[in-house]
């Protein structure tokens, strides 16, 4: 039986803290003063991760039970739409 191949996904998220509960999220495939390198705002509130988007589209709230669930889905987010909008 053949086993299938692993293939490792890199993460191009970058966080950036502005306070001790809150980071900057970033995507490090897009140089500084690029309007698409800043994707939105990440905050722990009380154990709960939420991250603001600001784009695709502004506003957009999901909340994560925790800091790696919200890195990875930030990651899965950006490899769809980075190059789209």
């Amino acid at each position: 039986m053949l086993s299938q191949p692993q293939t490792a996904t890199r993460s191009h998220v970058e966080l950036t803290p502005l306070s001790d509960k809150t980071w900057r999220v970033c995507d490090d495939r897009f140089d500084a003063g690029d309007r698409r390198r800043i994707v939105g705002y990440l905050q722990d509130l009380d154990g709960e991760f939420e991250m603001l988007w600001m784009r695709p589209h502004p506003g957009v709230v999901y909340r994560h039970s925790t800091m790696e669930a919200a890195v990875a889905a930030i990651t899965v987010r950006l490899d769809r739409t980075s190059f789209v909008d």
